[in-house]
């Protein structure tokens, strides 16, 4: 409904809204593209930093955790899984003071930051159960053969972790792409906005609402990135999820 609405006119919606468009308003589809391409560059680039960032750390702690065993380990994996049961609204105003008190209100860092923190926990959780089902006679061939613990990571544990870590990033980027509370606490600049903080206003700002056929345009262009995100990683991702990221 939304992609049919897209390609007509006001006319058309009020006269045949359940019909297909006739003629095609390619039009507003180029209205949607204008105003949604800067906060669609917005989000793929706080999304990718983001999801770079989380798995990279997200990695070393969770090799950390199932190969790397020291005095405590359990005790604070069990408080890192722990944080998952933490509702984000309780840490919103401590999470945005300390953003603010770090002078990063209103800027990219402010954005990407706060969203690694939060999505450490279950990446974590997901990749060392990853991680303790790989076979241990792998690592220690690697050590045997001289190789570090950071090599042994780089070389063994990456190649075979593709799966999982697909899920991870598919799970982290559209977590992000989709988080409208923080950059609406975050942003005071128009030209930061992440996609849904645009869409937001889009309405008021463009007088959309006698123009529902130019809104549903800006949300159908506003899709396109998180489906060929989807359509991309799908068959890793359904690989990881069947191959350990959910195992107890």
């Amino acid at each position: 409904m939304m992609v049919q609405l897209a390609f007509k006119d006001s006319a058309q919606i009020t006269v045949d809204f359940w019909g297909l468009p006739n003629p095609f308003r390619w039009e507003n589809i180029a209205f949607g593209f204008t105003v949604t391409i800067g906060c669609i560059a917005n989000s793929m680039l706080v999304s990718g930093l983001v999801c770079a960032l989380t798995l990279v750390l997200a990695a070393l702690a969770a090799y950390s955790f199932s190969h790397l065993r020291f005095c405590g380990s359990e005790a604070v994996f069990l408080l890192v899984v722990g944080l998952l049961m933490v509702p984000g609204v309780l840490v919103l105003v401590p999470l945005f003071l300390t953003t603010r008190d770090l002078g990063l209100i209103n800027s990219y860092w402010g954005l990407i930051l706060p969203q690694v923190a939060g999505g450490l926990p279950l990446g974590i959780l997901f990749l060392r159960s990853f991680f303790d089902g790989l076979p241990a006679d792998l690592f220690d061939a690697a050590r045997i053969d001289g190789a570090s613990e950071a090599s042994v990571l780089r070389h063994v544990v990456t190649p075979l972790s593709k799966p999982i870590l697909s899920t991870v990033a598919v799970l982290n980027i559209l977590a992000t792409w989709n988080n409208y509370v923080w950059p609406l606490v975050v942003l005071r600049d128009a030209l930061l906005r992440t996609i849904p903080l645009g869409l937001a206003f889009l309405v008021t700002e463009y007088d959309l609402q006698r123009q529902p056929c130019k809104q549903m345009a800006a949300f159908a262009v506003a899709s396109i990135p998180m489906i060929v995100c989807f359509l991309v990683a799908m068959r890793p991702f359904m690989r990881g999820i069947t191959s350990g990221a959910l195992k107890a």
